[in-house]
């Protein structure tokens, strides 16, 4: 009978065939990876529904290290700011190269004689090796070392040599806006407590007095300004900072009487020398005294000296233990630095770099990746999934696995992750390198006993608790696989009529690292043509100026002008002003000297030297005042890169600034090899100083020059050689303190126009009295013009200005944070509600973010307001002006497509308005993030040529 049956259900099954019916299909039950896949993939889904997560971008990559199988990846090869986990790279290099028991010295040398008495006539050295664990406690040890050698005084210097490393104390593109702060300590191979002072501050005796300031270590080292004050009740609202680029701890602010006090670290300036003076804190307390002359000197240990005693670290892993599982940035640099020393026999970030990557693509990870530091703390750092993904599976492999994993901290126990994902599966059992919320990246093993490994990250994070609570989500689904449930179909992908024209572009293999957010829009029809990761928050560059001219334009409008003001005190009385003249800045961008300088017809120099001589006026008793009190004394942005500060395009930002805070250099080489290269400084001045040791080399030879301005100074350095037959070429440079730079320019004019002063000072800072007197107002040009030159020439300096403008005006305050209040205020009455996080007007700071739905949503509605036509001119044209003067000649796009651009090292934006062939009006927006071994802006240029080339029903 059961034989019959089957016979039966065979012929019915092959009548329904021939007949052309057919039975619904079983539904398959999915297998344990394809529910982890879903799941993983639903979780994202979630995030573009939830209104708070909505920008996010994820990538992610688990695999099976037992099956070595992946069971669920998105985005994988695309390429993340990848925070602290960063930091793998660097584990996983040093285990590879350095034993566990490795251990790093700091020595103690003496170079002189020592009398029968105790006195030491010579120096004594410390030389540094580069531990990250020196602290006060060692370098005891050392002087007792030196006393028992029978030293009681010491004629001569201590002298510091941390040559070992470089003498680059930042990583590349690190916030100058972090530098007080113990996460960005400076970095040096002899360093000791991580470069840091502890700051105590407690009440005064009494309301109204300063509060008592204690500093430990090395008082000496660090001046201290307090200007704070002590006030009634147990509150404290005080401001303890560091002055950039000098050892000044600044303090402000208020701390009630019965407050016990507060207690911080703050980083210091020169490591080498920071440790000296600790040293010599260290000999006094073990009974050894100085000569009143004695200095700490920074050198090169001489070879007549003699080491006496040194000190060492710890083991190295236990130093690799507090970089991963506390997430150290200090010693993670310190070991990156070291790295290099011992491998490639140069102590820098980059050849510990090199040293990280000859070991990854030795072990088999893909090194298409960006890697500039150590601890992750610059958001040039860019790696994908799939590399950290690699970089695990071959350290399962590696003879050093154990100790690789033993570093990493363990969820609910301890390290970065011990307050995360207790109660759950993961607990006890995930272990991972965090990296805040840009990522999480470790190893679990899960439910069925199977070892997996995973790596998320994340971009576009507005609250870092959802960031990090999605990255535990996958690592408990990971830990709970295979018990997990079907969660069901994925919606559906929408599909667009661009959708296979631009796909092809954006996923050709040049481009696999970046991710990509893309949105087209008909003005015309209001339709979506395409969207690619439109939501997602990623790096604008200065695409972001498209906010600040949108808003500059809407609230303060086209013809507004911006407004200068020169004042005097005290009455004229034949020809001598018995008083001061002060000049008064509103945050007007196009004040200049006449020359090269002046890009805009707006106020100079030269007219206000010519004003002050038709008053009369040729001598003055005081000085120039200038008064810059519209802004704030915040000079860079929020989260702009310490070594941009040599850069044009990082100016200094003052109310009161001229020629874009910067002077020109010129240069030539010289008549003959050998000679001195010729340079010119443009305007003459003597604020600043000019120190040329460039040689002009022969003809044909590499350029090697160098121009830099030393930090928080106004000395600039040329250095290197120019060819002989080099045609010449300029650069501007930054100034330090642009407003008394504008003051002294005004009283140097003067001075070379026969107006002479009394007082031999310079210009200084300062305020418009009441019984100041108007010599005369100085008006900008329009604001639509103002507008123009910034959008065409991408002006950081020019949209600083103006967003702090904006702060001033519409907020009453002249800062960046008041002027992005203003431009969110500007998008309110716009009807737009933006998850746009903005922290400057230029697109300079890394921490700016934007989606490519937001920038159309911008441009398609301001096209619409009464500032559109204002807006729509200022925009670069393609192949006519601008910075898009250059691209897409000969197409489509030429004298059609206008368009900002937007650049930084792995990033590139366009955002704009194009014609299509048949006449519609499009709005656009391209944010690329990421490493790629193409160009985005030809990838840009293609898109933007299609968009040109496109009619509907083709």
């Amino acid at each position: 009978m059961k034989r019959w049956g089957k016979w039966l259900a065979v012929w019915l099954a092959v009548l329904l065939v021939v007949s052309g019916i057919s039975l619904p299909a079983r539904a398959e039950t999915p297998s344990a990876d394809q529910r982890l896949d879903a799941t993983l993939k639903h979780y994202v889904a979630e995030l573009r529904e939830n209104p708070e997560t909505r920008g996010m971008l994820v990538g992610y990559e688990v695999v099976s290290l037992d099956r070595s199988r992946t069971l669920s990846a998105l985005r994988e090869h695309n390429t993340f700011v990848p925070g602290s986990t960063v930091k793998l790279l660097l584990a996983a290099a040093a285990v590879d190269r350095w034993s566990a028991d490795t251990k790093i010295p700091t020595e103690v040398w003496l170079d002189g004689t020592l009398s029968s008495g105790g006195v030491f006539r010579g120096n004594v050295w410390l030389k540094g090796y580069g531990d990250p664990s020196l602290d006060e406690k060692q370098l005891r040890k050392l002087a007792k070392a030196l006393a028992d050698q029978g030293i009681r005084k010491v004629e001569g210097n201590i002298g510091v040599d941390d040559r070992y490393f470089d003498r680059v104390r930042l990583g590349t593109s690190w916030v100058w806006d972090d530098e007080p702060y113990p996460i960005s300590a400076q970095i040096g191979a002899l360093s000791v407590d991580q470069n840091t002072v502890r700051v105590q501050v407690t009440p005064g005796r009494h309301t109204g007095q300063a509060p008592r300031v204690t500093v430990t270590p090395a008082p000496e080292y660090v001046q201290v300004i307090n200007r704070a004050q002590t006030v009634e009740g147990d509150q404290q609202q005080l401001t303890i900072t560091r002055t950039r680029a000098k050892n000044e701890i600044v303090i402000t602010g208020t701390i009630g009487e019965d407050h016990t006090g507060v207690t911080v670290r703050r980083t210091v300036e020169e490591p080498d020398v920071f440790t000296g003076w600790v040293f010599k804190e260290q000999l006094n307390r073990v009974g050894i005294r100085f000569s009143s002359s004695t200095r700490v000197v920074s050198g090169e240990l001489p070879s007549s000296a003699k080491c006496i005693s040194q000190t060492l670290s710890p083991t190295v892993d236990r130093l690799l233990q507090r970089t991963i599982k506390t997430g150290d940035n200090f010693y993670a640099e310190m070991l990156l630095k070291r790295l290099g020393a011992t491998e490639k026999g140069v102590g820098s970030a980059e050849a510990g770099i090199e040293a990280i990557q000859t070991f990854a693509a030795r072990v088999g990870v893909d090194i298409d990746f960006r890697q500039v530091d150590g601890s992750g703390l610059s958001r040039q750092d860019v790696v994908a999934p799939h590399h950290l993904i690699q970089l695990l599976t071959a350290m399962d492999k590696h003879p050093a696995r154990e100790r690789f994993w033993s570093f990493l901290p363990v969820a609910g126990v301890d390290g970065t992750l011990k307050d995360r994902m207790t109660g759950t599966p993961a607990e006890k059992n995930v272990r991972a390198k965090t990296g805040g919320e840009f990522g999480l990246t470790g190893i679990t093993t899960s439910r069925s006993g199977e070892r997996l490994a995973f790596a998320v990250l994340i971009r576009g994070t507005k609250e870092k608790a959802l960031s990090k609570a999605f990255q535990d989500r996958i690592a408990v689904a990971a830990t709970t696989y295979p018990d997990l449930p079907d969660p069901g179909e994925l919606p559906p992908e929408d599909a667009y009529l661009l959708t296979e024209r631009l796909n092809p572009l954006l996923d050709a293999e040049p481009y696999r690292g970046v991710v990509s957010g893309v949105m087209v829009e008909s003005l015309d029809r209001g339709d979506v043509l395409y969207e690619r990761n439109g939501p997602a928050l990623l790096t604008p560059a200065s695409n972001a100026k498209l906010f600040t001219s949108a808003a500059a334009l809407g609230l303060l409008g086209p013809d507004d002008r911006l407004h200068t003001r020169l004042f005097r005190t005290g009455p004229i009385q034949n020809g001598v002003l018995h008083g001061d003249l002060i000049l008064q800045g509103g945050g007007d961008p196009t004040l200049a000297t006449e020359g090269a300088l002046r890009v805009q017809e707006g106020p100079t120099i030269h007219q206000m030297v010519n004003d002050i001589q038709a008053a009369g006026i040729k001598r003055v008793t005081g000085s120039v005042i200038v008064d810059t009190t519209a802004f704030t004394d915040d000079v860079y942005g929020r989260g702009w890169s310490w070594d941009d500060e040599n850069e044009y395009y990082q100016p200094q930002i003052t109310a009161l600034s001229i020629n874009r805070g910067t002077v020109r250099l010129d240069y030539l080489p010289g008549g003959q090899v050998g000679d001195p290269i010729r340079l010119s400084l443009t305007p003459q001045t003597r604020y600043v100083r000019v120190i040329n040791t460039a040689v002009t080399g022969p003809a044909g030879s590499e350029n090697t020059l160098s121009i830099s301005r030393d930090r928080g100074t106004n000395t600039i350095r040329v250095s290197g050689s120019l060819p002989l037959d080099f045609q010449g070429d300029y650069t501007r440079v930054p100034v330090e303190n642009p407003h008394l730079y504008t003051g002294e320019l005004l009283r140097e004019q003067l001075e070379n126009a026969g107006v002479a002063f009394n007082q031999p000072s310079s210009a200084q800072a300062g305020t418009v009295p009441q019984e100041a007197e108007l010599i005369r107002d100085y008006p900008s040009p329009p604001m639509s013009e103002i507008v123009r030159y910034m959008n065409k020439n991408s002006d950081n300096f020019y949209a600083e200005m103006l967003l702090r403008v904006l702060g001033l005006q519409k907020e009453g305050v002249g800062t960046a944070q008041a002027g992005v209040e203003a431009v969110n205020d500007y998008l309110r009455q716009l009807n737009l509600n933006f998850q746009a996080d903005l922290v400057d007007g230029s697109g300079l700071s890394r921490e700016d973010q934007l989606s490519a739905e937001e920038l159309v949503q911008l441009l398609s509605t301001v096209s619409r307001s009464p500032v559109a036509a204002p807006f729509t001119d200022s925009l670069p044209v393609a192949g006519v002006d601008g910075t898009l003067q250059s691209r897409m000649r000969n197409t489509a796009a030429a004298n059609n497509l206008r368009a900002k651009t937007g650049s930084l090292t792995d990033v590139s934006a366009l955002s704009g308005y194009v014609h299509t062939k048949d006449g519609e009006r499009l709005v656009f927006s391209m944010i690329m993030n990421g490493y790629t071994a193409g160009s985005l802006r030809q990838l840009q240029d293609r898109i933007g040529v299609m968009l040109a080339e496109f009619q509907r029903g083709e």
